[in-house]
C-alpha cells in the first residue's frame, strides 16, 4: 500500500469537558481498500467500485459489508440489477502491506461477486441502488445486520371509507415498535418516476420531495410520518422527510454468508441512518456497564436522514436491543428500548415508545442542547475505545452530491466543509463533545491535500505539482439516479467532484501503539473515484 502523510502538525488536541484532553493525530492514509486502483484483485473478478464497508467479526471471520457495487465502470448507466451490494472478508490482523478484500463470489462463477440477498421467508427483497446494509454485528449465536431499503410505510384503510391508519396488520411477521406514535399524512403522494425506482413520498401540490423534472402524484391513503422527528419542523414542508421506513433486521445464513433472513421489521424515522455496536453488558441505569465488544446488548445510534436543510436537523438518537437476537427456538422478539433523556441524577431513562426517544446532548454538557451543527451529517461510525482512552468516539460528516441538496452553498458551512469530523463521549448517550474536523478535503492546489496532487479525490481545479499527480475522474460519472440512460439535459455539464462520506471503524484492527495510546484503523468512502480508502488515527490520553 502507498502511504501518504497529510500535511499537518504532529498532534491535534481535542479538549473534553469530562476528562483530560485527548491527543488525536492527523489521519494517516494507508491506501485503497476497494477500488481497481488499489490492492490487486483477481484478474477475472468483475468489479470496478463500491462504497460503505461496515465490518464485524463473527465465528472468527472478519466480515465487511459494502453498498452499491459496480461490476464495471459506468455500471449505473445500464440496467439496474435487483441485487448489487457486495460482501467480503478481511484479515483479523491490521495490514502490514497490500491486504485486498476477499469478495464472496457466485458459486461456480468465481469472476462474479455474490451480491447480498435479503429474504422475507422465500421472497428475495430488492437491494438495488440506495438499498444497502447499514450496520452489522455478532451476538455470539448469529451474525446480524440492519438493511435500509427505502421502503416507506404507507397508510392503510382497514375497510372502504375508513380513515387511514399506521397500525400494522396483525398477520405480519414481527414488526415494531407497536407504540411508535406515527400518524397518517394524507397530503403526501408519490413521485411519478421515483428516486432510483423507489416509491418516494412527496408533498402533493408543491412537488417537495421529488427531484427536478418529476411530479408528485396523489396516493391512495398517504404515508405514515413521525411528528416527533427532528426533521419535522414545518408541517407544510417537511412531511416527506418525516416519513417512516420499514427496515429489515436480518441474520446471516451460516452456509451462505451473503444471504440474510429478515427476522424483524423495524418501523422508524429516527433511525433511518443507523450504526451499531454489540457490548458485553448494559444495565440501563449507567452503573456497572461494560462497553467492551461482546454479546450482551446491542447499542444502535440513529439519525432521521443523512442531510438536513431549511431548519431541519438530523439529530442523534439511541436505542438498545438485548442479545442474542434470537432465542433457543430461533424466534426473534422486538424489544427495543429508546433513550428518553436523563433524570435529576444524570442517569439514563429508557422507553419502549419511539415517540419518547430523546435526542442526545451534543455540546459536551449533560442534558444540554441536541443541536447538530452539520447540515450534512452523513453516515456515522461510533465505537468504544478501552484503556487507556476509555471513551466513545464518533466519526461522521463528509459531503453529498450537489443534486441531492436544495441549497448546496448553505448546506456546507465552515470550517473545513466536507470534512470527516470527530466527537467523544464517556457514555453511549453522551453528552458528546463538539465536532472537530479530522479528515479534511484541503485545497485542490495543495500537494498532499485529499483533493490535491497526490490525494485521493478528483477535483477539476487540481493541477499536477511537486512530482505528484492529480487523481483522475472515474471514466463515467453520470447523474445516474436522476436522468434515465445517463442523458443529461441539453446545456448541462457535469462536474462530479470527489468527496468523503461513510466512515467506519475497523474494530478488529484497533491496537495499542506501544507508547501509551491506541491506533485506530478505519475506512471511508470517496465519491469520485468511487471506492473505499483506508486510514489510521493515533489517540493518546
Amino acid at each position: 500500500m502507498r502511504c501518504v502523510r497529510l500535511p499537518a502538525i504532529a498532534f491535534v488536541i481535542v479538549f473534553i469537558d469530562s476528562a483530560a484532553a485527548q491527543q488525536v493525530s492527523p489521519p494517516l492514509h494507508l491506501g485503497t481498500l476497494a477500488h481497481p486502483a488499489g490492492p490487486s484483485l483477481p484478474d477475472d473478478l468483475a468489479f470496478y467500485g463500491t462504497d460503505l464497508g461496515w465490518t464485524f467479526v463473527h465465528d472468527g471471520v472478519h466480515h465487511i459489508l459494502f453498498g452499491d457495487t459496480w461490476a464495471e465502470a459506468g455500471a449505473p448507466c445500464g440496467a439496474q440489477p435487483l441485487n448489487e451490494d457486495a460482501q467480503g472478508t478481511l484479515p483479523l490482523e491490521p495490514p502490514a502491506g497490500d491486504q485486498p478484500v476477499s469478495f464472496v463470489t457466485q458459486p461456480g462463477a468465481p469472476p462474479a461477486f455474490r451480491p447480498i440477498h435479503v429474504y422475507r421467508g422465500t421472497e428475495s427483497l430488492p437491494m438495488s441502488s440506495l438499498q444497502v446494509p447499514l450496520t452489522g454485528w455478532s451476538d455470539g449465536r448469529d451474525a446480524g445486520a440492519i438493511f435500509g431499503r427505502g421502503e416507506f410505510v404507507q397508510c392503510v384503510r382497514r375497510r372502504p371509507g375508513a380513515r387511514p391508519t399506521c397500525k400494522p396488520p396483525k398477520d405480519l411477521p414481527p414488526i415494531g415498535p407497536k407504540r411508535g406514535g406515527y400518524v397518517c399524512d394524507e397530503s403526501l403522494g408519490r413521485c411519478a418516476v421515483g428516486f432510483s425506482g423507489l416509491d418516494v413520498p412527496c408533498l402533493v401540490g408543491t412537488n417537495a420531495g421529488c427531484l427536478p423534472g418529476d411530479v408528485c402524484l396523489p396516493s391512495e391513503a398517504g404515508f405514515c410520518i413521525d411528528p416527533t422527528s427532528s426533521q419535522y419542523v414545518d408541517p407544510a414542508l417537511h412531511g416527506p422527510v418525516a416519513v417512516v421506513h420499514d427496515q429489515e433486521i436480518g441474520v446471516q445464513r451460516p452456509a451462505e454468508p451473503a444471504s440474510w433472513d429478515s427476522v424483524l421489521r423495524w418501523r422508524t424515522n429516527k433511525f433511518v441512518n443507523a450504526t451499531s455496536r454489540a457490548v458485553t453488558h448494559l444495565t440501563h441505569d449507567g452503573v456497572g456497564d461494560d462497553y467492551a465488544p461482546g454479546a450482551g446488548a446491542l447499542l444502535v445510534w440513529g439519525r432521521p436522514l443523512w442531510t438536513a436543510e431549511g431548519g431541519r436537523e438530523a439529530q442523534l438518537y439511541l436505542a438498545t436491543l438485548p442479545l442474542p437476537l434470537r432465542g433457543e427456538k430461533g424466534r426473534a422478539r422486538f424489544a427495543l428500548r429508546y433513550f428518553a433523556g436523563v433524570d435529576a441524577k444524570s442517569r439514563p431513562r429508557w422507553s419502549r415508545s419511539e415517540k419518547k426517544a430523546a435526542p442526545l446532548a451534543m455540546d459536551g454538557a449533560v442534558g444540554s442542547s441536541p443541536h447538530e451543527v452539520l447540515p450534512i451529517p452523513g453516515q456515522m461510525a461510533i465505537t468504544w475505545l478501552g484503556a487507556p482512552i476509555s471513551k466513545w468516539v464518533m466519526l461522521y460528516g463528509g459531503d453529498t452530491p450537489f443534486y441531492f441538496l436544495g441549497d448546496p452553498e448553505a448546506a456546507r458551512p465552515g470550517p473545513e466543509p466536507g470534512s470527516i469530523r470527530i466527537r467523544f463521549a464517556d457514555r453511549p448517550w453522551g453528552p458528546w463533545t463538539p465536532a472537530v474536523p479530522h479528515l479534511t478535503v484541503g485545497d485542490p492546489t495543495g500537494v498532499g491535500a485529499s483533493a490535491g496532487p497526490g490525494g485521493v479525490h478528483y477535483h477539476p481545479d487540481c493541477v499536477d505539482a511537486g512530482g505528484e499527480v492529480c487523481t483522475p475522474s472515474d471514466p463515467s460519472r453520470p447523474l445516474h439516479l436522476i436522468y434515465p440512460g445517463c442523458a443529461l439535459p441539453p446545456g448541462t455539464s457535469e462536474i462530479d467532484v470527489g468527496f468523503f462520506y461513510a466512515p467506519n471503524f475497523i474494530d478488529a484492527w484497533t491496537r495499542p501503539d506501544g507508547k501509551g495510546g491506541l491506533d485506530l484503523y478505519w475506512n471511508v468512502s470517496t465519491w469520485n473515484p468511487y471506492g473505499v480508502q483506508l486510514y489510521r488515527t493515533n489517540l493518546r490520553p
